[in-house]
Formats: C-alpha cells, sequence, structure tokens
C-alpha cells in the first residue's frame, strides 16, 4: 500500500535525471562552441549575444537543479514520514486486531484470562510486525533511488545506440539545442 502511495505521490525521477544531463550537455556544448568560435565572435562583436545564451543555458541548468532539489526535500520528508509513522500504524493495527478484532473473543478464551500471556504474545508480535513494516518501508523508500538509475541507464542506452550507428556508418550530424523541435 505505501509503496502505491509513494508511486503516485513521487514524480518521475529517473526522467528529471535524464533531463538534467540533457541539460548539462547543452550547457557544456555552448562552452564548446564558445571555444571553437572564439575568434570570429570576438571579430564579429558577439560576445553579448554568446554571453546571453550561456548565461540562458545555465539559467535553465540551475532552475531544474534547483526544481529537483526541492522535489527531492519534499519527497524525503513525505517518505520519512510514512516509514516510521505509517508503518508503525500499520503494524500496530494487524497486531490489535487478535485482541480488539472481530475475533477476539476466541482469542481471549484461548488464553483466558492470563494477561502475562496476552501480554506476551502481544509484546512477541509488535516486535516482529514493527521491524518486519519497517524493512518494507525502507524497500520501499528504495524506488525513488532505482528511479534515479533509471535515468542513467538510459541516457548509457541512448549513448550505446549512437556508438553501433557509428560502428555501422549511420552518422548523421545533429545540431544540438535547447528545443527538441528544432534539432534533428
Amino acid at each position: 500500500m505505501s509503496g502505491l502511495v509513494i508511486k503516485t505521490v513521487s514524480p518521475a525521477f529517473g526522467r528529471l535525471v535524464a533531463i538534467e544531463q540533457k541539460l548539462e550537455g547543452e550547457y557544456r556544448a555552448l562552452h564548446t562552441e564558445l571555444l571553437s568560435h572564439s575568434e570570429e565572435i570576438a571579430f564579429y562583436k558577439g560576445t553579448d549575444w554568446e554571453r546571453k545564451q550561456i548565461d540562458n543555458g545555465y539559467n535553465r541548468l540551475h532552475n531544474h537543479i534547483n526544481f529537483v532539489l526541492k522535489k527531492r526535500f519534499f519527497m524525503g520528508i513525505f517518505d520519512s514520514m510514512l516509514v516510521k509513522y505509517g508503518a508503525t500504524m500499520v503494524g500496530y493495527t494487524v497486531i490489535g486486531l487478535p485482541v480488539f478484532g472481530p475475533n477476539s473473543a476466541a482469542y481471549l478464551a484461548k488464553y483466558g484470562d492470563d494477561k502475562a500471556k496476552i501480554t506476551k504474545d502481544y509484546v512477541r508480535n509488535s516486535n516482529l510486525l514493527i521491524n518486519l513494516a519497517k524493512a518494507i518501508g525502507r524497500l520501499v523508500v528504495s524506488y525513488k533511488e532505482v528511479q534515479g538509475l533509471a535515468g542513467y541507464t538510459s541516457l548509457i542506452y541512448e549513448m550505446e545506440q549512437v556508438l553501433n550507428d557509428l560502428n555501422q556508418g549511420k552518422y548523421k550530424r545533429v545540431m544540438v539545442t535547447s528545443d527538441p523541435k528544432k534539432s534533428g
């Protein structure tokens, strides 16, 4: 249940990581273009335009990183609350069912009036289920880390496709732009 809640609430961190890597690549490409064409830029007095392009690339990257960090911060708080308190609430609810649930009469008849046995059973089951709930909560939180890893693997897969195309002689030069509709 908590996995479903985290999946619906959390943003696609894998996609956000891929976007971040793309923006970093565009920012590096702007610097490479500046270095490659520095003489022409100086001759035609294009420093203001180039500075504006690099500043815009940096601002896009900076804004995206801030957006991702804010999402990670709030998701970290949500994940911690869910793991710490949500798992504990579910665990105590399950533990209390034998004593307070619909079949409590049969359970109490089994132990009679021996409060020590009921308490011992409750404490033992409580420790087991609370630790189990916390472990499951930690597994659910690891979903976020797997999403980030998925973003990197998708980038590596794209790079492998490009390298395979190069090996087969299917090279097509594409201009790197910030607008995906303009490239290619």
